[in-house]
């Protein structure tokens, strides 16, 4: 199947549920493999994500729970993707834009963008998700036919 570049590829299969505990390296690669397994992503992708979540981390602290948004620099993708991890044993993370404050993550948006441009699209989309306390229970709660809907009618703009 030939894939629309401009395209955000989005799919039930890019939704994991960790149900035991885990921590943010296992989190990226698990999701990181499902997009490597479509062509979505090259393979040094998770290392690269991991690695810049070192230098600059992407936990939010949001309302009831905090989210994070790893991603890396375009050139690790090769089409774009969302890949979402919900948490039911949430992870320690960095809070965006600090050196060691922490929050405790129970979603991951892990996003393959390959323009800037686009990845600011996206995130001032996922950040009107992220100010809607109900949302995020929602997501957080909702089985992976939901969430692929609430993505896609909310981020993707899709019907």
């Amino acid at each position: 199947m030939a894939l629309n570049d401009n395209k955000i590829r989005f799919e039930k299969d890019q939704i994991v549920t960790f149900n035991e505990k885990t921590n943010f390296d296992h989190v990226i690669n698990t999701l990181a493999k499902v997009l490597i397994e479509k062509d979505l992503v090259k393979p040094e992708y998770p290392k690269q994500v991991i690695l810049r979540e070192q230098n600059f981390p992407t936990g939010l602290p949001t309302n009831p729970f905090g989210v994070s948004i790893p991603h890396t620099d375009a050139k690790w993708t090769k089409h774009n993707a969302i890949a979402i991890g919900i948490l039911k044993s949430p992870i320690e993370q960095v809070v965006m834009g600090s050196d060691e404050a922490k929050i405790r993550v129970e979603i991951v948006f892990m996003l393959a963008l390959d323009k800037s441009n686009k990845q600011l699209n996206i995130l001032s989309k996922l950040m009107n998700i992220f100010q809607d306390p109900e949302n995020l229970v929602k997501i957080r709660n909702s089985s992976k036919d939901e969430i692929l809907k609430i993505v896609n009618k909310v981020i993707l703009e899709e019907k």
